[in-house]
């Protein structure tokens, strides 16, 4: 009996040997699709490049995650779009389902999701039930599919993929190098006479990545560089300092500023920071090109008009929204009912606020669930960055300044399924508490305190 016992075990093949022929597998049938499928010259090429990327992406589902969150801002760009059989946002939401698929067959460390997350239950039963009445059906049921795959995943997926401080780290490294290209990019347009855009043309996008890589450089790297160092950190910002500024964006500008000033009253240390970038910002600008366009939209925030002014179309917007909440108090007129009982569908798509969305579209009950989940995470994040001994205090204080610029960001732009990092920056607080939970033999090495 112990020699067939010996036997069979001798017989056994690793967890990670099937993973790794999983990974591999998976990633040569990927770039064999794009071998198949794809009309950009060069297909040898491609199919050499999709294979590794699919591997690398498969074997780091981290990183596929940093790039899902802003596939939109890039996949609109025909130079991207060409190599690509699919859509970008579908194909990478692909490789991360099946990254933590793997990481369930590698028995990587899965966090627990907070018990807040049990109100998407109800959340979503009121987004089905509002299918019944909707305006449009067909229309109401994309946007609930998009809810519970597009957007669900980015809701989901950090708990599953972000198990470690070094695959935290990875993810935001990932976020960073991404933002960063992106933020360069849009730096060609400095001269020129519109505001600087995304690769996808997006201004109000750039605003959104340029603020998060602001404050992941200003909470993540400067703290933790000596002076001479942070030198080198200040040249970073400018990128995303400049590409802020040139997008025009006044949400981000303010939701920025706002966290970059809560950051100094926390850690005054960072004040001499602080001055000093002013003083370089304000220096270097007459020699930044940047589209007077831009600063004149920017300039709207001083102008001392009335909020309508301020608001613009926008004030139309959100004036739609409130007429139908007030007709509708308690179901809302239906999922992506805004839309279809305005007096303009192909104009008025979205009231450019999510919690007046929900609450128009589901009622005063769903925009309650919302509220509540976004309340616990900043109850959550409150209660991090007050433990300043914490190992993981850096993570904390990244994670609490994330979280407040999506929600500003949610209150003045995109609907429910386009604001993704809104819903990720979210989730990030209960991972990191997960993280701080179950410390793990890693934090001193990654260092993060």
């Amino acid at each position: 009996m112990s020699s067939a016992s010996g036997t069979a075990e001798s017989w056994k093949i690793p967890r990670r040997t099937i993973s790794g022929v999983a990974i591999l597998a998976l990633a040569g049938a990927g770039g064999f699709a794009l071998f198949s499928l794809a009309a950009a010259p060069g297909k040898a090429l491609l199919f050499a490049g999709g294979v590794a990327a699919l591997a690398i992406l498969l074997r780091y589902p981290e990183l596929a995650l940093a790039l899902y969150v802003v596939a939109g801002d890039v996949k609109g760009d025909d130079r991207i779009a060409v190599l690509l059989p699919v859509d970008l946002t579908l194909a990478l939401g692909a490789v991360l389902a099946c990254g933590m698929a793997l990481n369930f067959l590698r028995r990587k460390r899965i966090l627990p999701m907070p018990g807040a997350y049990f109100l998407f239950i109800p959340l979503v039963a009121l987004m089905a039930a509002s299918l019944t009445y909707t305006p449009v059906p067909d229309a109401g049921l994309e946007k609930f599919e998009r809810f519970l795959t597009v957007t669900g995943i980015v809701i989901v997926a950090p708990f599953f993929v972000l198990g470690s401080p070094k695959q935290m780290k990875r993810f935001l490294f990932g976020f960073g190098a991404v933002a960063f290209a992106i933020c360069a990019y849009s730096l060609s347009g400095l001269g020129g006479a519109e505001r600087l855009v995304t690769p996808s043309d997006n201004t109000i996008g750039l605003g959104h990545i340029a603020c998060a890589l602001i404050l992941l450089i200003w909470f993540g790297v400067i703290p933790r560089c000596s002076f001479p160092r942070r030198l080198v950190a200040y040249g970073l910002l400018a990128v995303p300092a400049m590409a802020l500024v040139g997008s025009g964006s006044r949400g981000s500008a303010i939701a920025c500023v706002l966290v970059i000033l809560l950051g100094v009253f926390f850690n005054p240390s960072l004040l001499v920071d602080l001055g000093c970038l002013a003083a370089l910002g304000l220096a270097a600008l007459p020699f930044a090109h940047i589209p007077e366009s831009s600063f004149e939209y920017l300039s709207t925030l001083f102008g001392g008009q009335g909020v309508s002014a301020l608001l613009d179309f926008r004030s139309d917007l959100l004036g739609a929204g409130w007429k139908l909440l007030q007709q509708h108090p308690l179901i809302g007129a239906g999922l992506d009912g805004f839309r279809y009982s305005s007096p303009n569908a192909g104009l008025y798509k979205w009231p450019h606020n999510i919690f007046l969305e929900v609450a128009c579209e589901m009622g005063i009950p769903a925009v309650l669930i919302v509220c509540a989940l976004f309340a616990s995470a900043l109850r959550e994040a409150w209660r991090q960055i007050r433990d300043r001994v914490s190992p993981y205090f850096t993570l904390s204080q990244l994670a609490a300044a994330l979280l407040v610029i999506g929600i500003v960001n949610a209150t003045n732009t995109g609907d429910i399924n386009s604001d993704r990092t809104t819903w990720l920056f979210m989730s990030l607080v209960f991972v990191v508490r997960g993280l701080r939970r179950e410390r793990s033999p890693y934090t001193e090495a990654v260092g993060w305190r």
